[in-house]
């Protein structure tokens, strides 16, 4: 895994296995992976930032998974479910396990947004919209 991950990096272009994974979480979704710090402020800033236009989220055909750092069960749009944790640790955190990071990712599994901060609907918005990853040709 190293090695494909190294590859990655490189290409840009995510490992086979995160392919998968993103395929069976969201087929035909954007995905925000929110990995949370166990400070907790960041993570209740995010979420706080999210909430004040949920249907914006809804719009862009986007689900979003907290990926806790503190043992608290995995979130999939608010309700916990069994994620496969450390594989998106793995695929998606660069080696950053513990701390805060919001990656989105388009409908093949690509990284199109990272920030070590929390991020805005807006924001989430724009980098949709740079890529053209909001396109009529999938499903919504």
């Amino acid at each position: 895994m190293v090695l494909q991950s190294l590859i990655a990096e490189i290409t840009g272009q995510v490992p086979p296995q995160a392919e998968k994974l993103v395929e069976q979480i969201t087929t035909g979704r954007l995905l925000v992976v929110i990995f949370e710090d166990t400070a907790g402020a960041l993570r209740v800033w995010q979420n706080e930032l999210l909430k004040i236009n949920g249907d914006a989220i809804r719009e862009m055909n986007m689900w979003v998974a907290c990926v806790p750092a503190d043992g608290q069960p995995a979130l999939l749009n608010g309700r916990p479910t069994d994620l496969p944790v450390a594989e998106l640790r793995q695929a998606f955190s660069e080696g950053m396990s513990g701390a805060f990071q919001v990656v989105l990712l388009n409908f093949d599994g690509e990284v199109i947004l990272r920030a070590n901060g929390p991020v805005t609907i807006e924001q989430l918005a724009d980098a949709v919209g740079r890529t053209g990853s909001a396109s009529d040709t999938h499903p919504r």
